[in-house]
């Protein structure tokens, strides 16, 4: 890190084809978001469709073979706007004078590994898939980015970073809101969840 520069972490919520992205870095004591931005994986249509983003249901209507180059065609696609769109904010962090030294994925309850065949015959299974492969393709484009990658469960985000934040669990959500309203909108949930991620990877 060069001398002057401050290190500022990336935290982020994924949805299926994008991502909210929060960075905070620390001022002296102070944390600060130092940058927001959706990251925005594949193109996502005005009403779900059963189309990439969404591979797993378009899978499932494809012979096996087929459905196994459908998905592996979208990650790779995906990946490469997640390495634009991260890319793009690490460099506007950067000309900000600070530098990115990880970042932080919230995940959700990870099913176990199955193959392919498997998930196609479940609904449910197929959902989860799809939530799995993007926050997958955040956490593998952040290290093609040169970023350490901490994962932190939903379940536990809060309790986590209300521990890091020496603060108790009941105070989050006030903090929170005192981050953001400096910012003004949009201050969603889900960049209070990424800007707790962020804080988390911030260490």
């Amino acid at each position: 890190m060069s001398k002057g520069s401050q290190g500022a972490a990336l935290g982020f919520s994924v949805h299926t084809g994008w991502a909210a992205m929060v960075a905070m870095a620390r001022e002296g004591r102070t944390l600060v978001v130092v940058a927001r931005r959706r990251v925005e994986m594949l193109p996502v249509p005005d009403a779900p469709r059963y189309e990439p983003p969404f591979v797993f249901h378009a899978a499932q209507e494809l012979p096996l073979h087929a459905a196994q180059q459908l998905v592996h065609a979208t990650e790779q696609r995906a990946r490469s706007g997640a390495i634009e769109g991260i890319g793009a904010a690490i460099a506007g962090i950067r000309t900000a004078g600070h530098v990115v030294v990880g970042a932080s994925v919230i995940t959700g309850n990870e099913a176990p590994a199955r193959s392919l065949e498997a998930i196609l015959r479940s609904h449910a299974a197929i959902h989860a898939a799809e939530g799995e492969l993007y926050r997958s393709v955040i956490r593998a484009a952040s290290e093609d980015l040169g970023l350490a990658v901490l994962q932190i469960s939903a379940a536990e985000l809060v309790e986590r970073a209300a521990s890091a934040l020496e603060l108790a669990r009941g105070e989050v959500p006030a903090f929170l809101t005192d981050l953001g309203r400096e910012l003004g909108p949009p201050w969603t949930a889900d960049h209070k969840a990424a800007a707790l991620a962020a804080i988390l990877a911030l260490g």
